[in-house]
């Protein structure tokens, strides 16, 4: 089974009722080992009619397992955005931070960025990067929600401006304190469900680094005439992108 499989919601092929038991199979099972929930533990799965519920492990076996739905969830709690942060590396782990944060704010994927002004390749050792994509994975257990968000190694910022994430997004952001006073979001379109959001270092993005964004058609956006710290910024911006294209 792929990462991405084992990141995607549980789906259950019937549709679900609270109080129903229902059994799992090795698919639903290696899943369930990836987030690692243990019985007597609770996930979110999704039905055949595309409604989302909590479940509680009941046993878990090597090929089978049993689960009891105890709640129907009021609506997904997915967003309707897929949204990727492009976000460059930050010094004292405050990456782990960002990483929680952004998952709860509901992103589908996070690619850190060495910039020119980010903590290098030699740095992320000491930034634990070993243990970004786990905070991403607790944090989406803590918000009950159904997938978990993807979170690369770090790329180089051009790398990264390469990549399908970024080139294939129906809208592409990136936050810059230098931007025009007004540089803020349009109005969104239903069809703009794929959102690039790049957040710099502390101290911005480089020249070279804005003509690069401007070139790969990406907007600016500024946040109001106070400089913002980068953790700040990116979860402010994300915050704002999924009240416009997303469920908040």
């Amino acid at each position: 089974m792929t990462l991405a499989r084992l990141r995607a919601p549980l789906r259950h092929p019937r549709a679900l009722a609270v109080g129903q038991g229902i059994t799992l199979d090795v698919g639903h099972l290696r899943a369930l080992v990836f987030r690692g929930v243990n019985p007597k533990e609770a996930f979110t799965i999704m039905d055949g009619e595309g409604h989302y519920f909590r479940a509680s492990l009941t046993s878990l076996a090597s090929d089978t397992g049993q689960a009891t739905i105890y709640e129907a969830m009021a609506s997904s709690p997915e967003s309707p955005a897929h949204i990727t942060l492009f976000c460059a590396v930050l010094a004292r782990q405050r990456m782990l931070g960002v990483i929680q944060k952004a998952t709860e704010l509901g992103v589908m994927a996070v690619v850190p960025i060495l910039s020119e002004r980010s903590v290098s390749l030699a740095g992320l050792a000491h930034e634990k990067a070993h243990a970004w994509p786990a905070q991403a994975l607790r944090a989406a257990r803590q918000c009950r929600r159904a997938s978990i968000p993807n979170v690369s190694e770090a790329l180089a910022f051009e790398v990264a401006l390469k990549g399908a994430l970024f080139c294939d997004a129906d809208q592409r952001f990136y936050l810059d304190d230098r931007a025009p006073m007004g540089s803020c979001l349009p109005a969104s379109r239903i069809t703009d469900r794929r959102i690039a959001f790049v957040v710099g270092p502390e101290g911005g993005f480089t020249d070279a680094e804005r003509a690069s964004l401007v070139a790969s058609h990406a907007t600016p956006l500024r946040l109001g005439e106070r400089v913002l710290r980068a953790e700040t910024s990116a979860l402010v911006g994300l915050a704002l992108l999924q009240h416009l294209y997303g469920d908040l």
